[in-house]
């Protein structure tokens, strides 16, 4: 997490935003690290918070929509949830 910054990160789930980023770990064979995660803004500290829902390594790669989904900037991100912007997938 604290390399977010210069991770890609996709679009999991647009219909609440719900986002992954992914990383090739190497324990012997390369396996995919997916971890999930959400942003939100806290209205009674007007902060943003990120939460971790899930991480795991995905057993069998990728899927379709794994593979196609749109990539977004950690900073376009936390700017968008932070001014209230729809993220576009």
């Amino acid at each position: 997490m604290t390399s977010l910054g210069v991770r890609r990160i996709t679009l999991a789930d647009d219909r609440r935003p719900n986002f992954v980023t992914l990383e090739h770990v190497d324990a012997g064979k390369t396996v995919l690290y997916a971890v999930f995660f959400e942003v939100e803004k806290d209205k009674a500290r007007k902060r943003l918070v990120l939460r971790v829902q899930s991480a795991y390594v995905l057993e069998g790669g990728l899927t379709k929509r794994q593979r196609e989904a749109k990539k977004i900037a950690l900073r376009t991100l936390l700017r968008n949830v932070q001014r209230g912007t729809p993220i576009r997938a």
